[in-house]
């Protein structure tokens, strides 16, 4: 059976385009342009899960979500917005939300939140919005177009790892490693060739492979090792010792381009089981020219090892 979702918006024409976007996959059982009469249609309809939109008169989304909360609603919901801001964003996972989706991404991003949220995992328009809404660890996929999207998702998230005291960590090709130093550094933060910031390391995302495969798979002791290595660099220059490590990389990206489906998947499986207990929030970059469509085999397997997923597209 398709999993059941309620529609929510004041706007005519986004009810008509979310029903249309989704009927294929989802069944639809309901649409409502009005907060209050939602809850009465949840309360009858029973569905899996609610598309809600923020800002809507009256009764807004937020506190639909609230009333929800109240009448004990099993439904999962997936917040509609127009505003991307990051406070805004972490508001609605505060009070309960699963996911979030821009409008502006609404055709290509609600299917996938929706899918997400119904296996248990975020679904998130920023990295920056995640970390502040994760406490502990983390396991992130970054979905996005290119190197410069993966930049200008990462740059923020760092940035504001450093700021809340974390350790940080950037494993990426030149142009990545590049174009988050300069983000960093335009933040006033004393990184580079000669900075003196010890909470910011950075690797090559070759290199790191070369030391780390086997035979096309990663080794599991050297992985092992470099987990503690960089768990000790965490407890080393952070002051306080229950700060987290943020770390972020594309280290996949030349296996992709290689073909080696199966080095993808050991190495985010390893990564999962060595890193589960321990305050890291990672985040593991995927360009979307590796996946056809959202309902491929590679993106459902990636996804599956991730607690959370993120698009790096700011459009």
């Amino acid at each position: 059976m398709k999993p059941r979702v309620l529609v929510v918006d004041d706007h005519r024409g986004v009810l008509d385009m979310v029903s249309s976007t989704l009927s294929d996959t989802f069944d639809v059982v309901g649409v409502s342009a009005d907060g209050r009469q939602a809850l009465e249609m949840a309360r009858r309809l029973d569905p899996d899960a609610i598309v809600l939109d923020i800002n809507m008169p009256g009764f807004n989304g937020f506190e639909t979500m609230r009333a929800l909360k109240r009448a004990g609603s099993r439904a999962v919901v997936v917040f509609l917005s127009l505003i991307r801001d990051d406070e805004y964003v972490c508001e609605a996972f505060r009070i309960g939300g699963r996911a979030y989706v821009v409008k502006s991404r609404m055709l290509s991003d609600l299917p996938t939140a929706l899918d997400e949220v119904l296996l248990g995992r975020k679904f998130a328009p920023s990295l920056a919005s995640l970390l502040q809404i994760t406490t502990g660890g983390a396991h992130t996929m970054l979905a996005h177009d290119d190197e410069d999207s993966f930049v200008d998702q990462v740059g923020p998230l760092l940035d504001l790892a450093l700021q809340r005291g974390d350790a940080t960590c950037l494993i990426g090709t030149e142009h990545i490693r590049e174009g988050v130093t300069a983000h960093l550094q335009a933040r006033g933060w004393d990184v580079g060739p000669s900075g003196t910031l010890r909470r910011y390391r950075v690797f090559d995302t070759r290199a790191a492979l070369d030391g780390l495969m086997r035979d096309g798979l990663p080794d599991a002791a050297t992985l092992a090792a470099i987990v503690a290595d960089l768990d000790e660099y965490r407890r080393t220059v952070c002051t306080d010792p229950s700060s987290r490590l943020t770390v972020a990389g594309n280290l996949a990206a030349p296996l992709v381009a290689e073909g080696n489906a199966a080095g993808v998947l050991a190495i985010e499986r390893l990564w999962d089981s060595l890193t589960r207990d321990r305050p890291f929030f990672s985040v593991c970059g995927y360009s979307m020219s590796c996946f056809h469509d959202h309902a491929s085999d590679a993106w459902s397997t990636l996804t599956s090892e991730h607690s959370a997923v993120c698009h790096g597209s700011a459009v």
